[in-house]
């Protein structure tokens, strides 16, 4: 008797996943709608705010400033991208012409443009102070500094106090001058100024400066001991360092393959301890220098010689 063999075909489902695609619209044929300062307008303080209205499909906005034109700029004042609809600065007594375009990853709307006019106010008690330097959080690594503001005219003299921590006035100069120079104590302290002519004063403009003349103290390698010589490659850097009151440190090992300290193999900002890889049949001499955010730093360690076998 013959067997009858039934080849029944297996079909296979193959599920296709469909991703669904997002573009981003295309800005190119749409606008970009100023809303302050307008064209021509003439602004009496020098805290200016840039507003303009939103635009579909946008991811940010590109804002820029020139003075007194992007045609004869004598400087861009700004250049910046936003993702809000409006942009705040502190500007002197000039004329500018601000742009903004919206834009996304594929496409941008045309610059929107405008000219404006700042001007002091007719009150002298409204006008305000732009400072110029130190920088506003600043953190320096001297005492002595010289502060710089724009003139206010019609001013007779500056104002200038330091403020301690508690917002208590701890130094108060007067000078004639748009500048002076003053010793800070260490530590955070804001100073600001004000203008003044013999009836009147303008509102203080403040910043915050923080000082640390003080250099971290020297680190004390404790393994590998001097001399060492070990067959791992990965070996083990360790180290202790009293700390300093004021910003914050850190500490960088220094590895180099001859002792003139010439071939410089491995520079790394480290904590104590360190696992650092290193090459077999290889002589090191290595120390570590510490660091603070206001630039200080100390003496190096001593120099200690390694060798992996």
């Amino acid at each position: 008797m013959k067997k009858l063999f039934i080849y029944i075909p297996v079909c296979v489902l193959i599920l296709f996943s469909c991703e669904e695609v997002l573009f981003e619209e295309d800005l190119k044929d749409k606008k970009t709608v100023l809303i302050a300062p307008a064209e021509g307008t003439t602004v009496e303080k020098t805290s200016v705010t840039f507003s303009w209205e939103a635009v579909d499909q946008a991811t940010g906005y590109r804002l820029q400033l020139a003075q007194p034109s992007f045609e004869s700029a004598s400087q861009i004042v700004v250049d910046t991208t936003v993702t809000n609809t409006n942009f705040n600065i502190t500007l002197t007594k000039n004329t500018y012409q601000w742009r903004v375009k919206a834009q996304n990853s594929g496409s941008a709307t045309p610059y929107a443009i405008a000219s404006f006019t700042v001007v002091e106010s007719e009150d002298f008690s409204a006008r305000k102070i732009v400072l110029i330097a130190p920088q506003d959080n600043e953190v320096v690594n001297k005492n002595a500094l010289n502060l710089q503001w724009q003139a206010i005219t019609d001013a007779t003299i500056y104002r200038v106090q330091l403020l301690n921590k508690n917002n208590e006035v701890v130094s108060d100069k007067t000078t004639a001058d748009t500048s002076i120079s003053i010793t800070f104590p260490e530590g955070v302290t804001q100073w600001q100024v004000r203008a003044e002519n013999n009836t009147q004063s303008t509102l203080y403009t403040k910043r915050t400066l923080t000082i640390d003349s003080k250099n971290p103290k020297q680190p004390v390698a404790t393994a590998p001991a001097n001399e060492t010589t070990q067959a791992a490659t990965k070996v083990t850097f360790s180290w202790t360092r009293e700390t300093v009151a004021g910003t914050t440190e850190f500490d960088s090992i220094y590895i180099y393959k001859d002792q003139k300290l010439t071939q410089l193999a491995i520079k790394n900002k480290v904590t104590s301890p360190s696992d650092i890889d290193l090459d077999a049949s290889t002589t090191y001499y290595w120390f570590l220098k510490a660091f603070d955010q206001a630039g200080n730093q100390s003496e190096p360690s001593t120099v200690s010689r390694l060798t992996i076998q």
